[in-house]
């Protein structure tokens, strides 16, 4: 048998070497017989099977996911792009808006691309935020948290305070990020500026960031058009790898005039500004700084109703101007520096650097306070004034950072030391009560003759007002222990001021807490409570009072807060709790001569209420923002217990901000916004609470992206108050002034990238 084998093989090789079927078919006899074959058969049908699977075509399948967005910054944003998902959280730097124990929102970029217009201000963005309430005075930075007034003085620029009071805040065009921590948490940052602030305290910090370089080179050149002939034209070039590859430089820079809605109202705005970051492995250093210039004129919105009205006058047409425009103005320049370092020393400790100085120069003719009109629109003691105003600010911080642990315990820990110096000058002049401005707010407005030479704020000189130095310490613990998030910090504030008077001089220490607790048991759920205090020094005695140029008690601002956020399918939500406790100043009797009493801090206020933010991605091309805010604000200890009881000045029970984008496709986007505010309370004497109407307000914008040939335009067109409605601002914290709206404004704007 092997015999036969082996003849057969040796024909094989000798006759049939190139017949490759022959021999396929004698090889398979060969296994078969010698029963190799039967066990081979099974693979090699495997393997055929094998390969039709794997050439098997299959049919078309889509696969959808969720992209993570970033901001321009490169932070990541929540869906919807309006929020990020974090935000500064004081000396903690950024953080996840999830355990940060506070109501904290953090507005991207693509707000201030979309809701500010090119000859309006930051509040045009903060009105996005349901917890403030904004006004339209461009010559006030005034806005309120939960009730309470707040204005620049709350603003930081690129962590640095002291920049903005309430005459002169932020130059829109360089803020590319505002993080809004709301309640009195200024114990989180640093030192903060007394003067020139809410005399109630600070009530919320806005940390506003200017527009940073980025990755990638581009040159782009905007031109906008509004109002009645408003025309302004931007530039703004980025160069990133510059140097070694981690510089990168950013040049911005704006040139706008013409006239407002307002009849004879008008803006000429003028600054360039530079952007300087690096960045290495160790360390991140930015440096900005530059030059504005701006002159307003013909934009009087305030008001002030007398509290001896039966009622609240009508709001009149929005669209008159009641100041002269040709005459009445207020104009600004000066220049800003900041610097940003941070160090790492290892992979657990860093030190960091903030500093900045600020020189601003105001002159102005204009209202003295505001316009005061009774109960049927008549002008009421009126004033006017010239003024000229300077104001150098300088600040500096140094601290350090170290994370460790004892035990099961994961420590955050932040030591600082800063000190903030300001230097300001004020020399004014105004006329008697009704010398040069008297009338009707409906009827028209009077101007005597003579005011056109009345003015002279254009040659006052500087008049020393007061000088200011505050060195503060500031200690931060954020503990993580599993799902519970545990934070303390406390500040100690060593204050200098000195005032025009050789004797009004004094030095004071105050102390300031916060406390707050956030538990995760998801890392789409979390529960918070929080205790925050913010101290300003009390304001200077003013003539009158039996303890005349005496600084007063400083003011406390407590806040106690529980809240819950949570994330759910693409939508962010956030409710929260507050109960506000806000001291103020009031007259006090004086037994030994009672036609000279004491001014105090003896009064107090509180508010109370509930609010709820959303945003996210509703549904598909569908984006929200918005919430709701209930406030019951009343007034606890008033002069002599007259008001006790009542809502406080221009408060109101419900507010809201709903906004909604709709984009059909990656080129197009078309959002509205709605701003409420239901009826609101001034006091009048005898306890009559004077009712101001409510308010709905709607805004509406349309970007599209486009090519010209290949240079990629972005046009944009803007309406805000869709409807023309004249209707009053309430103004918390500002007795009984209001606000009168802007009449509907349009805008138009092509950008291009060159």
């Amino acid at each position: 048998m092997i015999k036969s084998e082996t003849i057969l093989v040796d024909d094989i090789k000798g006759g049939l070497e190139h017949d490759k079927e022959k021999i396929a078919s004698l090889l398979t006899l060969w296994l078969a017989g010698s029963g190799i074959a039967s066990a081979a058969q099974p693979e090699i049908q495997s393997d055929r099977m094998q390969a039709e699977v794997d050439t098997y075509e299959l049919p078309a399948v889509t696969v959808t996911g969720t992209r993570a967005l970033a901001d321009t910054d490169g932070r990541l944003v929540l869906p919807g792009g309006f929020q990020a998902e974090q935000t500064n959280f004081g000396l903690m730097g950024d953080q996840d808006v999830m355990q940060v124990p506070y109501t904290a929102q953090s507005l991207t970029t693509k707000n201030f691309d979309t809701f500010a217009a090119p000859s309006g201000d930051v509040n045009q963005v903060l009105a996005n935020v349901p917890s403030l309430r904004v006004g339209t005075s461009l010559i006030k930075t005034d806005f309120s948290a939960r009730g309470m007034l707040a204005n620049g003085s709350a603003m930081y620029l690129n962590n640095v305070p002291g920049f903005f009071i309430m005459a002169a805040g932020p130059v829109t065009n360089t803020i590319g990020r505002a993080d809004v921590m709301v309640g009195p948490a200024a114990t989180l940052s640093g030192s903060v500026q007394s003067y020139n602030g809410p005399d109630g305290g600070q009530p919320v910090s806005v940390y506003l960031y200017t527009k940073r370089p980025e990755k990638g080179d581009f040159t782009r050149y905007r031109q906008t058009m509004g109002g009645y002939g408003h025309y302004g034209s931007y530039i703004d070039v980025n160069r990133s790898g510059l140097g070694d590859g981690t510089f990168g430089v950013r040049v911005y820079g704006e040139h706008s005039e013409g006239n407002f809605s307002v009849s004879g109202a008008g803006r000429r705005k003028s600054n360039i500004f530079v952007d300087v970051s690096r960045e290495t492995p160790k360390t991140t250093t930015n440096l900005f700084g530059g030059y504005y210039k701006d002159h307003l004129r013909g934009t009087e919105r305030r008001f002030q109703i007398q509290r001896t009205a039966r009622q609240v006058p009508n709001a009149p047409d929005a669209s008159r101007s009641y100041d002269d425009p040709n005459l009445m103005y207020s104009g600004w320049d000066g220049y800003q520096i900041t610097l940003n370092h941070e160090q790492r020393i290892n992979p657990h400790t860093k030190w960091f650097l903030n500093a900045g100085t600020n020189d601003m120069t105001n002159r102005r003719f204009i209202y003295w306070t505001q316009v005061t009109i009774d109960g049927d629109g008549n002008l009421r003691g009126n004033r006017v004034w010239s003024q000229y105003f300077y104001l150098k600010s300088r600040y500096g911080q140094i601290g350090v950072n170290h994370k460790f642990r004892t035990g099961v315990a994961e420590h955050d820990v932040t030591l600082a030391v800063d000190r903030s110096w300001r230097v300001q000058y004020n020399n004014t002049r105004r006329d008697a009560p009704n010398a040069h401005v008297t009338g009707n707010i409906y009827s028209g407005i009077i101007y005597n003759p003579s005011i056109y030479s009345y003015d002279i704020s254009g040659s006052l000189g500087q008049k020393f007002q007061y000088q200011e130095m505050d060195t503060s310490i500031n200690l931060m613990d954020n503990v993580k222990i599993g799902k519970w998030n545990l934070l303390a910090a406390v500040t100690r504030r060593h204050g200098n001021y000195r005032a025009a008077a050789a004797w009004n001089q004094v030095s004071d220490t105050q102390y300031a807490p916060t406390f707050g607790v956030t538990y995760a048991p998801t890392d789409r759920l979390s529960v918070y409570g929080a205790y925050a205090k913010s101290t300003t020094r009390g304001q200077v005695v003013g003539s009158g009072y039996a303890n005349e140029g005496e600084i007063a008690e400083a003011v406390k601002v407590t806040q106690k807060e529980l809240g819950v956020k949570y994330k759910f399918g693409s939508m962010y939500a956030a409710l929260a709790y507050f109960d506000v406790n806000q001291p103020n100043y009031v007259e006090v009797p004086n037994p030994a001569n009672p036609l000279l009493p004491f001014y105090r801090l003896d009064g107090e206020n509180r508010y109370r209420g509930v609010d709820l933010s959303i945003t996210g991605a509703a549904a598909p091309k569908w984006n929200v923002f918005g919430g709701i805010q209930y406030l019951h604000a009343r007034q606890q200890r008033t002069q002599g217990g007259a008001n006790d009881g009542l809502p406080t000045d221009s408060s109101a029970p419900w507010s809201a901000v709903v906004g909604l984008e709709y984009m059909p496709n990656d080129d197009w986007s078309i959002t509205g916004r709605m701003n409420y505010v239901s009826r609101g309370t001034i006091i009048g004497t005898g306890r009559r609470e004077l009712s101001v109407p409510s308010s709905a307000v709607f805004d509406l914008f349309a970007n599209y992206r486009t090519k010209i040939g290949t240079t990629p335009v972005s046009l944009q067109a803007s309406i805000y108050n869709v409807f023309d409605r004249s209707y009053w601002i309430l103004q918390p914290g500002q007795g009984s002034k209001l606000l009168l709206s802007m009449p509907r404004t349009f805008m138009l704007s092509a950008t291009f990238d060159l």
